[in-house]
């Protein structure tokens, strides 16, 4: 079975929904962490963090928040053998891709970016840029790998290039706009991406909501498809909702 997780919050605020404003607060965030001394968090990706989730606490921006982080990490500790290759759906400024790359290395043992990566997807060329500069500061370039543009075609590009490949995927990540949480959950296993133990996470599927993927996923998935879902809801003090863990039968 496959695991799916449903992370949902109040951490999310909706008055930051315009492109402009969003992208704003992305730079406003990127000139703040770099405006302090170089070493204050080079190499340092859990202080890296720390730091935009605290900025982001004082901006009203949107990020996945440590709580979540603390829960994700978790229900991905479970996974055996331990995961090596992460898909985010919605990178946003590295946040969260930052901690899956920190998670990954640690949950493996290595200092190294060897078979261990991270793949985020970011609409926003600005988004995506901030992202990159971060994800350089914390040490983690050569592990986490922003791909800039529509989530669906960097996902395929990746399939094509055979840096994603059969059974290859081990914990798949939602977060980006909720109605293409279906459509792309179905890209990945018409891929087929997925193996025995891989874990599905999904933020925001209570609001705003994402009612045709967590039907899907707590329904056990397509009607005589090769995947079968178990779900479960998380709770944190940001308020956390279901994992889906896909079982590929």
């Amino acid at each position: 079975m496959l695991g799916s997780i449903a992370i949902n919050g109040v951490s999310r605020f909706m008055c930051s929904t315009r492109h402009g404003t969003i992208e704003a607060k992305a730079r406003a965030l990127h000139e703040h962490i770099f405006s302090k001394p170089e070493d204050t968090y080079a190499g340092k990706p859990w202080d890296v963090v720390k730091a935009i989730n605290d900025f982001a606490d004082e901006s009203r921006m949107m990020t996945f928040k440590n709580a979540k982080i603390e829960a994700s990490r978790q229900q991905i500790a479970k996974i055996q053998p331990a995961p090596k290759t992460f898909i985010e759906f919605g990178g946003y400024v590295g946040a969260s891709a930052i901690a899956w790359g920190a998670i990954l290395r640690e949950l493996n043992n290595t200092d190294s970016a060897v078979d261990v990566n991270v793949y985020t997807f970011e609409l926003s060329p600005v988004n995506a840029g901030i992202a990159r500069d971060l994800i350089r500061l914390a040490g983690l370039e050569n592990t986490v790998h922003v791909l800039e543009g529509p989530a669906a075609d960097s996902l395929k590009r990746l399939f094509e290039e055979g840096k994603l490949k059969e059974a290859g995927v081990d914990v798949a990540f939602f977060d980006h706009w909720e109605q293409f949480y279906l459509p792309d959950l179905q890209l990945c296993e018409d891929l087929g991406l997925f193996r025995k133990g891989s874990k599905v996470i999904a933020d925001n599927t209570d609001f705003p909501g994402a009612p045709a993927y967590l039907e899907y996923v707590k329904s056990g998935g397509r009607q005589g498809g090769s995947y079968r879902y178990e779900t479960e809801s998380i709770e944190t003090a940001s308020k956390c909702g279901p994992v889906s863990s896909p079982t590929y039968t």
